[in-house]
């Protein structure tokens, strides 16, 4: 699992006419791109564009994985308009430089980094 190089780079440039991506992929894509970029909203000259992304979203997706889909990317909207705003780096270098590139993470290492974050301080008092 994980990503090429070349996977990346279609992502961020045009995803739409990458052969990278299957079309549900790309549906997926689109859907949190609407979101992202208030695509919903239209403006001037640019009318709205979710109509015909949930219709496309329909057409590989339930309605379970549509709400899915919208919430983690509704979720990383809000966390990084969150930590931008206050300014929080969510790793420090030295951290981010273990996962730079990076195409694969070991799952046992990924558990016990997440056990031992701040938001499960709460618990390892109680315990």
């Amino acid at each position: 699992m994980g990503f090429s190089e070349e996977m990346i780079e279609a992502v961020s440039s045009d995803y739409q006419n990458s052969e990278h991506f299957t079309n549900a992929e790309k549906a997926a894509m689109k859907w949190a791109e609407v979101m992202t970029e208030k695509l919903y909203q239209g403006s001037a000259g640019k009318p709205p564009q979710h109509r015909a992304a949930f219709e496309d979203l329909k057409k590989y997706y339930n309605d379970g994985q549509i709400v899915e889909i919208a919430f983690t990317s509704g979720f990383f909207n809000f966390w990084n308009r969150f930590t931008d705003s206050f300014e929080i780096d969510i790793e420090d270098n030295p951290v981010m430089n273990l996962f730079a590139k990076s195409t694969t993470i070991n799952p046992n290492d990924y558990v016990n980094y997440m056990r031992d974050c701040w938001w499960n301080e709460a618990v390892k008092k109680e315990t």
